[in-house]
This record gives structure tokens, sequence and C-alpha cells, in this order.
């Protein structure tokens, strides 16, 4: 007896640890998607390396610096000059630096969304194999519940051959049954292993690692208004944004044009070594020559700033254009996701219902049959039919689910 009871209380913590600390939420998946998917960490480090570009734009050109030692020495009137020296710094104008940080701010946005399209699309494809997962074992309980009822006819059958009143045929055909239903079992476990190793590829763990569900199938499509809707893509879908922010990139650099097509100062300095005469001594003989200068660079040929302006703003056209495209053809999309939920939805009430009908005629063949063993082709034919409306209203559910997941995809976020 306590043998008996240390296995029942092993399989109950074996249990306990595999269903409940195993066990993996979409949310928990979401997560580790985040924080270890490789293109969401590559698309972070673009994101990264835009942002230290901030530095780069607002760094002052190199001065310049520059010596001379002249050939012919040129005499002045305190000596000759044996060396000169020069050093100049340029100075953009002002707000040039503004305006270049702006351009990056608006790229790095521009690669943030694009992260967030990136998170969108990967959480879908969790979602879809997460409820395929389940509904493949939803199949599976419901082949272990076909193969336990062909196991029930199989002993009345068995009776019934001992009192002649059904034959080894009878028998066979159930027993051929119960072998399909466990080879189906098999290919379900061969088709999670797909669908673990596309979940796993996502959240970057082992291949093969097993995936045990935790959630239950959401298929339940709460609200649905197509004008919400829009307005939530046009003001937040992270695509939108996207476009967005290339619009406001593409408007900054403009400015920043403008701000390089004004004048650029200069500061710098001259300075010249003077050697003593020795012919004669004037006052200062000798003395060394530092010119202090202020330069102005003064953009005459605009020819390329006008044409870049116009590129730019062609550019932007351009975008707005795709804006437009994008937001019709996501709601376009929506429209359609809604169209298969309701018939996925009208597919399952329909299974659900006959499912009812079938399940009392079946009830009511296998009573006939354990009376008399008769019509043992009617029964197994009802059993057959009432496992395909299960599936029926499972796969449904399982459409439903996905077609809600499309329209979250463009609608939560």
């Amino acid at each position: 007896m306590k043998n008996t009871y240390k296995i029942i209380l092993t399989f109950t913590l074996t249990l306990l640890f595999q269903f409940g600390v195993n066990a993996q939420t979409l949310d928990s998946l979401f997560q580790l998607a985040v924080e270890n998917n490789s293109e969401l960490k590559a698309v972070n480090s673009e994101f990264q390396s835009i942002l230290l570009k901030q530095d780069q734009v607002s760094q002052l050109p190199n001065p310049q610096i520059g010596v001379g030692v002249p050939i012919l020495r040129p005499e002045t009137r305190l000596g000759p000059q044996v060396m000169m020296v020069s050093a100049t710094q340029m100075f953009p104008w002002f707000g040039t630096f503004d305006a270049k940080k702006e351009v990056v701010l608006q790229m790095s946005k521009v690669k943030y969304e694009e992260l967030s399209a990136i998170k969108l699309d990967l959480f879908y494809q969790i979602k879809v194999a997460y409820f395929k997962i389940q509904f493949l074992s939803q199949k599976e309980h419901l082949y272990e519940e076909a193969i336990s009822n062909y196991k029930t006819i199989e002993s009345i059958a068995l009776a019934k051959v001992e009192s002649g009143q059904a034959t080894l045929a009878d028998v066979l055909r159930i027993q051929t049954k119960v072998e399909e239903y466990t080879n189906l079992m098999k290919q379900i476990e061969n088709e999670k292993t797909g669908l673990y190793s596309q979940i796993n590829n996502i959240t970057n763990q082992p291949l093969d690692q097993e995936v045990i569900i935790k959630d239950s199938l959401d298929s339940d499509l709460i609200s649905y208004d197509l004008e919400s809707y829009r307005i939530k893509i046009e003001n937040h879908h992270p695509l939108l944004n996207k476009l967005n922010y290339q619009i406001a990139a593409s408007e900054s650099r403009i400015i920043e044009d403008q701000k390089n097509n004004l004048p650029t100062i200069g500061i710098g300095v001259d300075y010249s070594l003077v050697n003593q005469r020795t012919d004669a001594d004037p006052l200062n003989n000798g003395r060394d020559i530092l010119v202090p200068k202020v330069m102005v660079s003064i953009p005459i040929y605009r020819k390329s700033y006008t044409s870049s302006v116009k590129e730019e703003q062609l550019y932007q056209e351009s975008i707005n254009f795709r804006k437009e495209n994008l937001t019709d053809q996501m709601i376009s999309n929506i429209i359609s996701y809604k169209a298969e939920y309701d018939n996925a939805k009208l597919n399952f009430d329909l299974a659900k219902s006959q499912i009812e009908k079938i399940s009392s005629a079946y009830e009511i063949l296998l009573g006939s049959y354990s009376a008399d063993g008769k019509k043992i082709e009617e029964l197994l034919s009802t059993q057959n039919e009432l496992i395909n409306l299960k599936l029926k209203s499972d796969f449904s559910e399982l459409n439903m689910a996905i077609s809600k997941a499309k329209i979250e995809r463009l609608t939560n976020y």
C-alpha cells in the first residue's frame, strides 16, 4: 500500500512540475522573443548605432594647421622670415548642429518603429503556432476518446460473437479503426514537433524543446469597429509611424540643407618666425609676425541645394501616397479577416448543433447493438461522423482564433 501511495505522489508531483512550472503562456513566449530573438537584436543594434551618430554630426570640422619654410626667404624691415605657421578653425552657421541632430533623431524613430513592426509579426507567428499546438492537443484527446469508444464497441462485439449474434468480421473492422486512430495520434506528435521548432526558433530556444501549452484557445472577438480601427492604424500603427518619421526626417534634411547653404565662419591665426638683421639694428629687430584672421565662406552656387530640396519634396509626396495605400490595404485585410472569422463561427455553431444530435443517435445505435448485435455498419458510420463533427468544431474554433489574431496584428499594439 505504501508503494502505491509513493507512486501516486511521485506521479502527481511530476504533473505539477511539468504543467505548473514549465507550462508556457503566450505572454511568457512574447517576453522570450523580445529578450532573445536574433532579428530583434539585430534591428535594436541598428537603432542604437543610429543614436550614436548624434555625437558625430555635432562635431566641429577638424582644425587646419600648416607649416611652411620658405626656400627663398622674404626680407622684412625687421629681418628675414624663416618659418610660417597657420591654424584655422571653421564654424557652421548657427543651428546647423541642431538640424543635423534632428535628422538623426527622426531616423532613429524610423528604426524604432521598424522594431515594433517586427515584434507584431513575431508575436503573430507565435500565436498561430501556439493555437495550432492547442488544436492538435484537442485533436489528440478526441482520438483518445474515439479509441475508447471503439474499445467499448469491440468488447460488445466480442460478447456478441460468443453468443452467435455477431461475426468476427465486426471485431476485425473495429480493430482496424483503433489501429487507424493510433497511427493518427503518432502523426500528431510529429506535427507538434514542427510547431515547437517554429516557436523555439523565434524565442531562440533549443529547436527540439517541447512547448507546454498553458493558455486556452482565445477565439472570442469581443468588439469590431472598423472606423476606430482606421483611426488607430493611422495614428499608431508602427508601419504608419515609420512613414511619418521618414517624412519628418526628410523635412529635417531640408532644414539641414538650408543651414549648410548659409555662410560658414572661420577664425585663425598666422605666425611667422623672423630672424634678427645683422646689417642694421632697427627698433624691434627680429620681432615675429602674428596675424589673427577671420574668414567667411559664402555659398554662391545653389543649384545643388535647389535640386536637393525638390528631391526631398518628391520623396515626401511618394511617402504620403504609400501611407494612404497602406492604410487602405490594412482596412481591406481587416474586413477579409472578419469575414473569415464569421464563416468559421458559422461552421463552429453548426458543428456544435449537429454534435448534439449525432451523439444522441450514437447512443441509440450503441444500445441497439448491445441488445441484438445488428446495424454495426450504421454504428461505426455514426461514430466516424461524430468524430468528424468534433474535429470540424475544433478546427473552426482554431480558424476563429487565427482570424482574431490577424485582426489583432493590425489593431492591437
